[in-house]
C-alpha cells in the first residue's frame, strides 16, 4: 500500500538518479528510536500519575497493588484508553524527529499532487475525534470534582464550579475547532498564509530569524500545551476510576479491577508502540491509510449531501464550471496517492514538470512554503471539490457544535453538558434512568408546566446561538411567504416574552428582577416597531441584554428546587437533539455555502473616517440624514477605546481577515442605471501620519478586492488619493498591473469644476481677490489656473520655496505664511486641512472650502461655503441611502459623483477602462461637470455675497482713537459683534502700534511674560514667538497680526483734535486732522473710545531750576524716550567712569540700568568698574522677575484676584520677606517714602541686575537731586541736612515717566464716551482686555436697543 509508484517520466527518473541524496537514516534505527521514545513517555507518565496519587492520598497504591474493588462503567474506561492513545500520539509528534520528518514528507507529496482536501480531511477527522473524546470526558471529570469537594464544602456550590482540567478541555475544544476551520479555509483557497494552519502543521521548524524563532516557539508551545491537557485528562480519568467514593456510589454492567485498568494501559501502549515502529520501519505514515480511506469515500460517495447543499444555495461550483474542468477535478480528486518515500526522492525538476509550477525557488528547505504559495494554484482550480469537502464540513460542524455546547453550559449555565451520563443519584442504567425520570414527571403534574417553560427557554437560546453562528439566511421568498414568515416570527416573539415573564415570576426571588425583565421586553418591542429607524448597534445591544436575561433565568431555573430533577434530564436530551439537528441540517453554514456569483457594484467610492469618534457614524447606522451627522457628546469620554479600535482596524483587521476586511461597506444603492457602493477604509485621518504604510496597504487591498469581485470603477476619496500615499491613484494603478479591468479615478476634475462653478456664482464681481491654501494640490492648482483665466486675482500659499517659485513662474503671487493671506484678503479658498487656517483666517471672512474635512468648524464667525459637494436627484435612487459620509441626504461629494460619471462613460463610450489619475487638465473640467448635470447632479446655488463682509448694523461707525493694544482689543471685540467701527491713529507707519516703537528704539524689554501679553481671541503662538518673553519689536509684529486677524480698519495719519457733543442718533462729534491736510474733518459717531493710553508725553519731573543749571554747566541730559545712539554712547562712557546718573526708579529705570550694565560689564577689560547713581523720590517694591520655576507675573495674576486690602498685605509681606527685595530697599536713604498703597501699581521687576548691582557696588541709591554745582550734583541723602558731598556726573538720564494727557477730561459711559487703558494693574494688558470686553458689551446693548 505504501510502496511508491514509478516516476512520472524518464526525465524525472534520470534527474532523481543523478541527484545527490542526503544521508538517510536506516528505518530499523528509526523504529528502535521510536520504541525508545515510547517507553520513555509511557514509564514517565505512569510514574507521574503514581506520584500525584500518592501526594494527594487518593488511594494506597497505583499499579497492581491498588486495593479498590472495582471501577465502574464502560464509557469512562473507553475514554481513558482513547485519551491515552491520543496522548502517546501527541508526545510522539512533539519530540520524535523521525515521525515529524515522515509526516512532513508525506504532506509534501500530497501538496505536489494538489491534494489539499485530502490533507484537510485527514486533519479534520483527527481533530474531530479528539474533540468528541474530550467533550465526553467533561461530565465524568465533573463527578470527580464533586467527590473532591464532598468533605467540608457544600456540594451544591461545588456543582457550579469546575476543575482546571475542565477549563483546559474547553480551551482545547476551541483550539481544535479553530485549527479545523483554518485547514478547511486553506484547502479551499489552495494556499496557506504565514500563519495558516496547513503551513504550520506541515512545515518544518525554522530558526533563521527572530520572527521564525518566535513562530517556532509558538508552535512548540501550542503542541506541548495540548499534550499536557491530554495528560491531565488521562490522570484525572485514572484517579476517577480507582476512587472508592466513585465505586461505592455507582454500579454498572461492566466493572474492572484496578490492576486490570493498569494492565489495559500497558497493553494499549504495546499496541501503539508496535504500530509506531512499523510506521518507521515501512516508511509509511498512519495518515496514508486514512488518506486512502478518504479517497475511497469521496470516490464512491453519491454526493447527496453536497448536492443537497448546492440545491439549497442555488448553484454549485461544478455546475458553473465548464465540462473539461469538472472532469479534471474528479480525476484530480481520485488520483492515486503518492507515498512519502516517493516525495523524499522527488527532485526539483519533477516539481517543475508537474501540472502547476511553483512561483518561488526550488529550495527543498522551503518546499512547503513554495507548494502553499498564493500564486501556485490558478484561481479556476480553487474552491470546493464536490463530495470531498462534505466530510470536512461535517467534521467542522461537529467540532463547532461541541464548542458551542461546552461554552453554553460551562460559561452560560455554570453546568457541564450531558451531566446525565455521570449522574450518581441512581444505580440504574442510562435507559432505565431516563424512563424513571419521565415516569416521575408524568405522575407529578405540577412539574409539567415548569418543565415545558424550561424546555422552551433552553431550546430557544441554544437554537438562536446555533442559528446565529452556523446557519446562513434562508433562501429568498416571495411576498406572501415573507408576510407569513414575519407573522410567524412575531408569534414566536410573543410566546417567548410571555415565557420569560412566567419563568421570572416563578424563579426570581427578588421580585424587582421581574420588573427588569418586563422593562427589557418593553424596550425590545419598541425597537421592533422602530426597526428601520433604530441604529443597528442599539438593536444588537438589546439582543445582548435579552440573552443575558435569558441566561440568568435559565441559571435560576436550574438551581431552583422545582426544576432540579427535570432540568438534568431535559438539558441532556435537548442538547443531543440540537447536536443532531446541527450536524444533519441541510442549510449550509456561511463557510460551507457554495455561493452564487457575486454581483459587484458598478462604481465604488472609497473614503475614510476623519476623526476617531467618527466610528460611531458606522456603528449607529441607520440614523437621520436630515442634517449632517456629528459625534455624540459622550464619544469624547471614550477616546481611549476609539484609539484602540483605530489601531486594530488600521493595522490588524486586514491581516486577520484578508483584503475584504480592509474596508466597511456602508451603503449600496442604485442611482439611475448605476449601482454604487460606499466603502469606508479601515483607517482614520490620523493614521496617514502615524501609520502611512498600513494605510497604503489597506487602500491597495481594497482595490485588489474590488478588481477581484468585478467592480468597474473605483473612486478614491479624501486622503486616500494623497500624493504621499499613492500619488493621486498612480500607485494603485501600478499595483494592480496592466491586465486589470478596474477603472481607478480620483474625481478631481469634477471637484475642481464644482469649486470654480460655485465661486463664479458667489462672486460675480471679478474684482474679488482670493487667498488660496493648498494651491500645490491637484485640485488647488486647477482651481487657481481656472480662476486666473476668468479674471480673478489669486494669492497662492505654500510653505515650500520651490512651489512658490512655480507659482510665480506661472504668473501667480505667492505667500509663504498664512499671515500674508490675512492681510491680502478676507476671501479665502481652503483646499488643505490645516488647523492653523482656523487661527489665522480674518474675522467674518468668507471661506470657500473643498478640503475634507475642513478645519473651520470652530469658527462660527466665518461664512463657510463647501464647494466640493454636489446635489443629487433623490428620485433616481431605488431606495434611501444609509450612509452619506456625514453629509445630508441630498448631498454628495463631487469626487463621489465622478464615479457615476465614469461608469456612464464606460457604458456609452468604447472604453475598456478609464483612468483618471495624476494632474487635472483644466480643459477637461467642464466636460465632467456637463456629464454630471446630465445624470441629475447639480452645483449648489448659494446666495451671491459682496466682496467685503457687511456688518449687521447700519449707521455711523464707532470711533476708536489709538491703534495700540487697547484700541485693537476693543476693535476686535466689535468685529466679533459685527458692529461697524473705525480706528484712528496719528502714526503713519503701518508697522507701528502704540508706543512700543519707543521701547524698541531705546532697547528696553517687556517685563511681562508672553502668556499675559496676548489679546483676546488670538494668542501668541510658540512657532511665531518662541521663548517665554518677547521684545517690543516682536510685540508690534503680533499686534499687526492681530489687526489682520480681526480685519480691523485702521485709518493712519489721523490726529484727533477734540471730541465734542453732537445730536442724536450720533451724539459725538470727533474732529480729525489728517496728515498732509490742514483742514479739520468732523466725524459723527454713536460711541467713542479713547484708547491712547497713559504714555502720551515724556515728563521731566526734576524742577526747572535743576534743568537750567544742568544746561548752564553743560551736563548732558535726556529723557528715556530720547535715547539714541549718541546718547547711549555718552551714557556708556559716563558709566565706566562712575559718572552716570539715572533719575527715577521705575521699570523704565530698571531697563536702562540693565542695558548699561550689560554693555559695560566684564567684557570691557578696563581698570574702572561701571557705576550708576540712582536718584529717587519714592521707593517702590522690587521683585525678581523669576526665581526657579516661580514667575512674578503668575504671582501677580493670583494677587489681582484678591480683595484690595489682601493685595496690599501680600505685596508688603513679600517685599519684606524676599532677600533681593530687601537689598534694593536698603540701598536707598531710609527717610525716602516707600509705597504705602499699592492700588494696582506695577512694582519694579528686577531682571537680574538690580539686587546684584546694589550688592556689588555698581549701583548706588540716592535721594532726589536738589542742586547742581560746578563740582557736581548734590543729592538729598539725609532728611534734615543738605551736607552731602557733590558727585561728579557726566550724563543724566531722566526715567521720570510720562505726563498723563487725554483728549477728554472724563468719561461719559451712559452716552457712549469711554476711556481705555488709563488704569493701574499688576498685569496691564490683561486689565485692558477685560475692560475692553465690558465696553464692547455696553456698546452692543446700545446697538440692540437701537
Amino acid at each position: 500500500m505504501c510502496k511508491p509508484p514509478p516516476p512520472r517520466s524518464a526525465a524525472c527518473a534520470t534527474a532523481a538518479s543523478q541527484k545527490i541524496e542526503p544521508v538517510q537514516i536506516d528505518p530499523v534505527v528509526c523504529a528502535l528510536h521510536t520504541v525508545m521514545y515510547g517507553l520513555l513517555f509511557h514509564v514517565g507518565t505512569i510514574w507521574s500519575i503514581e506520584n500525584f496519587i500518592r501526594a494527594h492520598q487518593i488511594s494506597n497504591e497505583v499499579s497492581g497493588a491498588i486495593t479498590s474493588p472495582s471501577s465502574p462503567c464502560t464509557i469512562p474506561f473507553v475514554l481513558l484508553l482513547h485519551e491515552y492513545w491520543v496522548y502517546l500520539q501527541h508526545n510522539n509528534v512533539l519530540v520524535n524527529p523521525h515521525l515529524q520528518h515522515l509526516d512532513r514528507q508525506y504532506g509534501i507529496a500530497l501538496l505536489r499532487n494538489n491534494h489539499h482536501w485530502a490533507i484537510a480531511g485527514t486533519l479534520a477527522s483527527y481533530w474531530c475525534r479528539e474533540s468528541v473524546g474530550m467533550f465526553l470526558t467533561l461530565p465524568y471529570l465533573h463527578q470527580m470534582h464533586l467527590v473532591k469537594y464532598s468533605e467540608g464544602i457544600d456540594k451544591d456550590d461545588a456543582s457550579y464550579s469546575f476543575s482546571k482540567t475542565q477549563y483546559l478541555i474547553l480551551y482545547s475544544l476551541i483550539y481544535h475547532t479553530v485549527k479545523s476551520r483554518g485547514v478547511r479555509s486553506d484547502a479551499m483557497r489552495r494556499y496557506s498564509s504565514d500563519f495558516g494552519i496547513m503551513r504550520l502543521v506541515i512545515d518544518r521548524f525554522y530558526l533563521d530569524s527572530l520572527r521564525e524563532f518566535g513562530v517556532t516557539s509558538l508552535r512548540l508551545f501550542l503542541q506541548g500545551f495540548d499534550t499536557y491537557i491530554h495528560f491531565r485528562i488521562v490522570r484525572d480519568l485514572m484517579i476517577l476510576l480507582i476512587q472508592p467514593e466513585w465505586v461505592s456510589s455507582s454500579s454498572g454492567d461492566f466493572l474492572l479491577s484496578s490492576s486490570q485498568i493498569v494492565s489495559s494501559i500497558h497493553l494499549l501502549f504495546v499496541v501503539w508502540v508496535v504500530h509506531a515502529a512499523l510506521n518507521q520501519l515501512l516508511r509509511c505514515s498512519t495518515a496514508t491509510a486514512i488518506v486512502h480511506c478518504w479517497h475511497f469515500l469521496t470516490k464512491n460517495s453519491s454526493g447527496n449531501a453536497c448536492a443537497r447543499s448546492s440545491s439549497i444555495s442555488g448553484t454549485s461550483e461544478d455546475a458553473n464550471k465548464p465540462q473539461p474542468t469538472k472532469r479534471h477535478d474528479k480525476k484530480n480528486d481520485q488520483r492515486d496517492i503518492v507515498s512519502s518515500r516517493r516525495s523524499e526522492s522527488l527532485p526539483p525538476e519533477c516539481i517543475a514538470s508537474s501540472k502547476i509550477n511553483t512561483t518561488r525557488g526550488n529550495d527543498e528547505k522551503y518546499i512547503v512554503r513554495q507548494l502553499l504559495d498564493r500564486e501556485r494554484v490558478p484561481k479556476d482550480l480553487r474552491g470546493r471539490l464536490s463530495s470531498a469537502n462534505a466530510y470536512v464540513d461535517k467534521a467542522v460542524r461537529i467540532e463547532t457544535a461541541i464548542v458551542i455546547l461546552a461554552i453554553f453550559f460551562m460559561i452560560g449555565l455554570g453546568e457541564v453538558p450531558l451531566r446525565i451520563l455521570s449522574d450518581q443519584s441512581s444505580a440504574l442504567g442510562f435507559g432505565e434512568y431516563v424512563f424513571m425520570k419521565l415516569s416521575l414527571l408524568r405522575q407529578d403534574r405540577g412539574q409539567l408546566c415548569p418543565t415545558v417553560l424550561f424546555s422552551w427557554l433552553f431550546w430557544g437560546i441554544l437554537h438562536g446561538i446555533g442559528a446565529f453562528l452556523l446557519k446562513t439566511s434562508s433562501p429568498s421568498r416571495g411576498n406572501n411567504s415573507l408576510r407569513y414568515g414575519n407573522r410567524r416570527q412575531s408569534l414566536v416573539n410573543a410566546i417567548d416574552m410571555a415565557i420569560m415573564i412566567a419563568i421570572g415570576t416563578h424563579s426570581l426571588t427578588p421580585k424587582a428582577g421581574v420588573w427588569l425583565v418586563c422593562a427589557l421586553i418593553t424596550m425590545k418591542s419598541y425597537l421592533q416597531t422602530k426597526r428601520n429607524d433604530t441604529p443597528r448597534l442599539f438593536r444588537i445591544s438589546t439582543l445582548g441584554l435579552e440573552l443575558l436575561a435569558k441566561f440568568s433565568l435559565l441559571r435560576s431555573s436550574i438551581r431552583s428546587s422545582s426544576f432540579e430533577n427535570p432540568s438534568l434530564l431535559l438539558s441532556s436530551i435537548l442538547s443531543l437533539l440540537w447536536l443532531m439537528w446541527v450536524v444533519c441540517n441541510p442549510i449550509p453554514t456561511p463557510c460551507e455555502e457554495i455561493r452564487k456569483k457575486h454581483i459587484a457594484a458598478d462604481a465604488v467610492f472609497l473614503g475614510h473616517p476623519a476623526e476617531l469618534s467618527d466610528s460611531w457614524a458606522l456603528w449607529l447606522l441607520p440614523y437621520s440624514l436630515k442634517e449632517r451627522w456629528r459625534p455624540p457628546f459622550w464619544a469624547v469620554l471614550l477616546w481611549p477605546f476609539h484609539y484602540i479600535v483605530g489601531i486594530y482596524v488600521c493595522s490588524y483587521r486586514r491581516r486577520f481577515f484578508g483584503d475584504e476586511a480592509s474596508y466597511f461597506c456602508c451603503d449600496d444603492v442604485r442611482y439611475g442605471n448605476t449601482r454604487i457602493q460606499n466603502w469606508v477604509s479601515a483607517h482614520f485621518a490620523r493614521h496617514f501620519v502615524t501609520h502611512p504604510h498600513q494605510v497604503k496597504e489597506n487602500i491597495e487591498a481594497a482595490a485588489r478586492h474590488a478588481e477581484s469581485i468585478g467592480v468597474k470603477v473605483l473612486c478614491l476619496g479624501a486622503l486616500n488619493k494623497a500624493e504621499s500615499i499613492n500619488g493621486g491613484g498612480v500607485g494603485i494603478v501600478k499595483a494592480l498591473g496592466p491586465n486589470r479591468k478596474l477603472s481607478v479615478i480620483h474625481g478631481n476634475h469634477l471637484t475642481a469644476a464644482a469649486v470654480v462653478a460655485q465661486i463664479k456664482q458667489i462672486f460675480p464681481n471679478k474684482s474679488a481677490r482670493f487667498f488660496l491654501t493648498g494651491a500645490s494640490s491637484k485640485v488647488g492648482w486647477a482651481v487657481a489656473q481656472a480662476l486666473k483665466d476668468y479674471g480673478y486675482q489669486v494669492l497662492c500659499h505654500s510653505s515650500d520655496r520651490a512651489r512658490r517659485q512655480l507659482f510665480e513662474k506661472h504668473g501667480f503671487a505667492s505667500a509663504s505664511t498664512l499671515l500674508e493671506g490675512s492681510g491680502f484678503s478676507d476671501c479665502w479658498i481652503v483646499g488643505k486641512y490645516d488647523r492653523a487656517v482656523a487661527r489665522e483666517i480674518p474675522q467674518n471672512a468668507i471661506a470657500v472650502v473643498f478640503s475634507v474635512p475642513h478645519p473651520l468648524s470652530s469658527r462660527n464667525d466665518v461664512h463657510v461655503i463647501e464647494a466640493g459637494t454636489l446635489h443629487m436627484d433623490l428620485d433616481l435612487l431605488d431606495r434611501p441611502r444609509l450612509f452619506v459620509n456625514k453629509l445630508e441626504a441630498h448631498e454628495i461629494f463631487a469626487c463621489h459623483a465622478a464615479s457615476v460619471v465614469a461608469h456612464n462613460r464606460l457604458k456609452t463610450g468604447n472604453f475598456e477602462r478609464i483612468d483618471e489619475v495624476g494632474p487635472v487638465d483644466i480643459n477637461e473640467m467642464n466636460s465632467w461637470l456637463r456629464d454630471a448635470e446630465r445624470l441629475g447632479f447639480r452645483v449648489p446655488q448659494p446666495e451671491p455675497v459682496q466682496y467685503h463682509a457687511h456688518s449687521q448694523y447700519q449707521g455711523s461707525p464707532v470711533i476708536i482713537v489709538g491703534a495700540g493694544p487697547a484700541g485693537l482689543c476693543v476693535a476686535a471685540g466689535l468685529s466679533r459683534k459685527m458692529i461697524p467701527h473705525v480706528v484712528l491713529d496719528e502714526e503713519t507707519n503701518t508697522d507701528v502700534f502704540g508706543s512700543w516703537n519707543v521701547l524698541s528704539r531705546i532697547g528696553a524689554n517687556i517685563t511681562t511674560q508672553k502668556r499675559w501679553c496676548s489679546l483676546p481671541g488670538y494668542a501668541m503662538s510658540d512657532e511665531d514667538f518662541p521663548g517665554e518673553f518677547i521684545s517690543p519689536d516682536e510685540y508690534q509684529r503680533y499686534l499687526k497680526q492681530y489687526a489682520h486677524r480681526f480685519s480691523i480698519d485702521i485709518h493712519r495719519g489721523a490726529r484727533v483734535i477734540s471730541v465734542g457733543k453732537g445730536t442724536e442718533p450720533s451724539p459725538w462729534i470727533v474732529k480729525v486732522k489728517e496728515s498732509g491736510n490742514e483742514k479739520v474733518k468732523e466725524c459723527s459717531a454713536p460711541s467713542v473710545i479713547i484708547a491712547t493710553g497713559k504714555h502720551r508725553k515724556p515728563h521731566a519731573n526734576i524742577g526747572d531750576d535743576v534743568v537750567s543749571k544742568l544746561e548752564a554747566y553743560k551736563i548732558p541730559f535726556a529723557h528715556s524716550t530720547e535715547m539714541n545712539s549718541d546718547n547711549w554712547k555718552l551714557a556708556f562712557q559716563a558709566a565706566k567712569k562712575g559718572a552716570l546718573c539715572i533719575v527715577g526708579f521705575g521699570n523704565s529705570a530698571a531697563d536702562l540700568i540693565t542695558i548699561v550694565l550689560q554693555n559695560c560689564g566684564d567684557k570691557h577689560k578696563e581698570s574702572t568698574t561701571p557705576m550708576i547713581h540712582i536718584a529717587a523720590r519714592t521707593i517702590p517694591p522690587v521683585f525678581p522677575q523669576c526665581k526657579s520655576f516661580l514667575r512674578v507675573d503668575s504671582l501677580g495674576y493670583i494677587v489681582r484676584q484678591m480683595p484690595a486690602f489682601l493685595q496690599e498685605f501680600i505685596v508688603k509681606l513679600l517685599w519684606r520677606a524676599i532677600p533681593s527685595s530687601r537689598q534694593c530697599d536698603y540701598a536707598f536713604p531710609s527717610y525716602l517714602k516707600r509705597w504705602k498703597k499699592i492700588n494696582g501699581r506695577i512694582p519694579v521687576i528686577d531682571k537680574g541686575f538690580l539686587a546684584s548691582g546694589f550688592q556689588s557696588g555698581h549701583l548706588k541709591g540716592h535721594g532726589p537731586i536738589f542742586d547742581v554745582t560746578k563740582s557736581g550734583v548734590l543729592f538729598n541723602d539725609h532728611k534734615h541736612t543738605l551736607d552731602s558731598p557733590p558727585v561728579k556726573v557726566e550724563m543724566i538720564i531722566l526715567a521720570t515717566g510720562y505726563k498723563e494727557e487725554c483728549i477728554v477730561d472724563r468719561e461719559d459711559r451712559p452716552n457712549g464716551l469711554f476711556r481705555l487703558g488709563v488704569g493701574n494693574d499688576f498685569l496691564p494688558i490683561r486689565s485692558i482686555s477685560e475692560e475692553a470686553e465690558l465696553i464692547v458689551e455696553e456698546i452692543a446693548k446700545y446697538y440692540k436697543n437701537v
